[in-house]
């Protein structure tokens, strides 16, 4: 009773057979009898036109193949074995007569193709095992077959010792295990001493097996000794394995051969696990704890057991770093490999940058939070149910544990900015090769900055992400010693760049937002919750896999005299406008200020536009004459830092002469409104700047006279005033910055 698909396969044989002329014949069909079975199909094949070689398959002139064609096909692939076992030895003839034709069927087959494209296939491999190309150099070797019979999986961590003639023996430590699988460690060579817990039996080849194993003790042991391995070795591996293993544990004896690699290069071993079941190991043991030297009973048993019994193979999952090639290999996450990363906050977006960053073989990870797992963050932070109540840090580090025990995840519940403060726990962060800054929080930007406001500094890259209120938004950034500025300057000038963009109007809104409705903040429990974003975990992990990978490369590719930011958006409002943006800095000009302390950082975009002015002055007014204008930027007065991000030049009713300058005030309290609007009160007056031509940027008595008079009077009523000086000319300016203090003169 033949299928849909089956009709349509013995329809495009007989096609084929009839373009064949002869060189493929149908000798005898054999179709199922019941609905699901296979058609039989026997084919004469013409092999005399394919070129032989040596080491090639030595095909007979016409060779009898048996095709099944199963009821689904096409999307079960046929079966194709020779009608004879002559060909077992080849390396690609399974079971004595099973010809593999296909490395990945699930990606190699095409239903489409049917028939035809199966039996093009079949001809591919015919021309190349009679040329001994089957195993092309540079390809890898199709390795040999242990055709598993139990359910346990081997997981081999390490590369395998280079087992010198005849043989390696020894153990290889379990590291751990579950019902599922057994992971192997340490390869531990039999003449040294054997460490505490349990312990797989090794016997290691410098030469190659057969390339189907025996399913017996008795052959395998067979074939061992064929390759001077003493069966008296191999007995008293299993034996100390089966000592060294608990009452109900299995003993697994791990057999390797150089039968791995790439065709033409280097054999590496292929690893065969068999396992001995519980039972029978706990029988050893009592043999072997009864037997004495006039009558080692466990030696007579252990020859009894070889003689009649089965062998369990397991799959071997391989995770050797010799065999493996990581899948995440040349993608930009492969930075992280082996490094060494302080993260602070293990919330939504620390919890989720910790699995990835284990993921992608992180060597260390040091974990900073203080807070605690609440049920209700766990729609969209990467914790369990039973971590409820515990520390955010211990809990990452659990499930870094999980993922990759091989990373050392470090964990700590002390406040980040407490940390910050003490010497000794500060170094423990500066060792990392990067930091990220994933608190979102405004006091740890502010200690960060604070931490490293001296000039010039030292820290490595310190990347800070953020996302918006409902998670569709972020936000990261990236400082560099070699520039001044942390997180809460760099959010600053993102703040202020966005803000002379017509297109950036959105992630102001989003992160400064100045609207009421943006402002009121979402506390997920009223009156007894810190207000959060909304969003949920496929939000997150979205943005915060985003922002990974970015800083991924900017990591990979470091400009080392620029800061970064980009801002990331999922909100789906896609009108072929840009709404996403990367910004980078060079490093402003610092200014140290000798009268009250504070660190002056001028903008590259603010001292051009003074230069520009400068020149202006030279070519109109002459080289002698002193010009100046107004200084626009921010001050912290917690952390004594002064910003210049903007200037002006002198106003109309400003007085310029070689003696002096006077500046004028007229339309600077426009330029003061439209700046402060602009920026959203991050761009506002904060002084004043003139030049010195051909001098030092020294105050003169006249600059502190002004000074006194303005600070003493009622028309400027702010606190502080930054009075900036440029000497010498426009081509090699020398400059000078000093704020003056209300407090001072009162």
């Amino acid at each position: 009773m033949k299928s849909e698909g089956q009709a349509w396969a013995l329809g495009q044989l007989a096609d084929i057979v009839k373009a064949a002329v002869g060189s493929l014949e149908v000798i005898e069909i054999v179709e199922p009898t019941d609905e699901g079975g296979a058609v039989s199909v026997s084919l004469s094949v013409d092999c005399a036109g394919y070129q032989r070689k040596l080491g090639g398959v030595p095909l007979k002139a016409r060779e009898r193949l048996l095709l099944k064609i199963p009821s689904n096909f096409p999307l079960d692939l046929p079966r194709l074995n020779f009608s004879h076992t002559r060909y077992r030895e080849c390396t690609h003839v399974q079971w004595g007569s099973y010809i593999c034709l296909y490395q990945a069927p699930d990606t190699e087959w095409q239903p489409e193709d049917g028939l035809f494209g199966f039996l093009q296939r079949v001809d591919d491999w015919l021309r190349a095992a009679a040329a001994n190309e089957l195993d092309p150099a540079g390809m890898p070797l199709h390795p040999p077959v242990s055709y598993p019979f139990s359910g346990l999986k081997v997981v081999p961590t390490q590369n395998t010792p280079v087992p010198d003639p005849p043989f390696w023996a020894g153990y290889a430590k379990i590291t751990r295990e579950n019902d599922n699988r057994i992971e192997l460690g340490q390869w531990i060579p039999h003449s040294g001493p054997v460490p505490d817990g349990r312990l797989a039996a090794v016997v290691l080849l410098p030469v190659g097996m057969p390339h189907e194993y025996p399913d017996t003790v008795s052959g395998l042991l067979k074939e061992l000794t064929a390759r001077d391995v003493p069966i008296e070795i191999i007995r008293l591996m299993i034996q100390l394995g089966v000592l060294r293993s608990e009452s109900g544990k299995p003993l697994i004896f791990v057999l390797g051969a150089a039968m791995r690699g790439i065709a033409g290069g280097e054999r590496l071993q292929h690893l065969a696990c068999w396992r001995i079941d519980a039972k029978r190991v706990d029988e050893m043991r009592e043999a072997i704890r009864a037997s004495t030297d006039e009558n080692p009973i466990d030696v007579a048993d252990f020859y009894v057991w070889a003689e009649k019994a089965k062998i369990e193979w397991c799959t071997v999952l391989e995770d050797r770093p010799e065999i493996v090639t990581r899948r995440d290999a040349e993608s930009a996450s492969a930075w992280w490999a082996g490094r060494h990363v302080v993260i602070l906050g293990c919330g939504a977006i620390g919890s989720a940058v910790a699995m990835l960053l284990a993921r992608s073989g992180v060597g260390t990870l040091q974990l900073y939070d203080k807070g605690s797992v609440k049920p209700g963050l766990l729609v969209r932070q990467l914790f369990d149910r039973y971590q409820i109540g515990a520390n955010k840090a211990d809990a990452t580090a659990e499930n870094v544990r999980f993922a990759n025990p091989a990373v050392k995840a470090l964990q700590s519940s002390a406040d980040v900015v407490r940390i910050l403060e003490i010497p000794e726990r500060r170094a423990d962060v500066l060792a990392a090769d990067v930091i990220i800054n994933a608190t979102a929080s405004t006091v740890v930007a502010t200690a960060l900055e604070r931490q490293f406001r001296a000039w010039p500094k030292a820290h490595p890259p310190i990347i800070s992400m953020a996302l918006g209120h409902k998670a569709d938004q972020a936000l990261m950034t990236m400082a560099v010693q070699t520039i001044p500025g942390i997180t809460l300057d760099l959010d600053r000038r993102s703040k202020i760049a966005l803000s002379n963009l017509a297109k950036g109007k959105h992630v102001l809104d989003e992160f400064w937002p100045i609207s009421p409705d943006r402002t009121r903040l979402f506390q997920p429990e009223p009156g007894c919750s810190s207000p959060t974003f909304r969003g949920s975990a496929a939000d997150v992990m979205a943005l915060t896999a985003q922002m990974t990978n970015i800083a991924s490369r900017w990591l990979a590719n470091p400009s080392l005299d620029v800061s970064r930011a980009q801002s990331f958006d999922l909100t789906g409002e896609r009108t072929g406008d840009l709404r996403e943006f990367e910004f980078d800095w060079p490093s402003d000009i610092i200014l140290r200020d000798g009268l009250n302390g504070y660190q002056i950082r001028v903008s590259q975009a603010a001292l051009s536009g003074m230069r520009s002015w400068m020149r202006r002055s030279e070519r109109v007014n002459g080289r002698r004459v002193e010009t100046g204008g107004i200084l626009f930027g921010h001050t912290d007065e917690f952390l004594k830092i002064i910003w210049v991000d903007e200037i002006s030049g002198p106003p109309p009713d400003s007085i310029q002469s070689a003696a002096e300058f006077v500046c004028g005030t007229a339309g600077v309290a426009e330029m003061n409104a439209e700046k402060i609007k602009r920026t959203r009160k991050s761009v506002a007056f904060v002084g004043m700047w003139h030049t010195h031509p051909g001098g030092m940027p020294l105050p003169s008595e006249t600059d502190y006279g002004a000074m006194a008079k303005l600070l003493t009077g009622d028309q400027f009523q702010a606190k502080r005033f930054l009075m900036m000086i440029i000497g010498a000319d426009s081509s090699l300016p020398i400059i000078s910055g000093t704020v003056f203090e209300r407090a001072y003169y009162q």
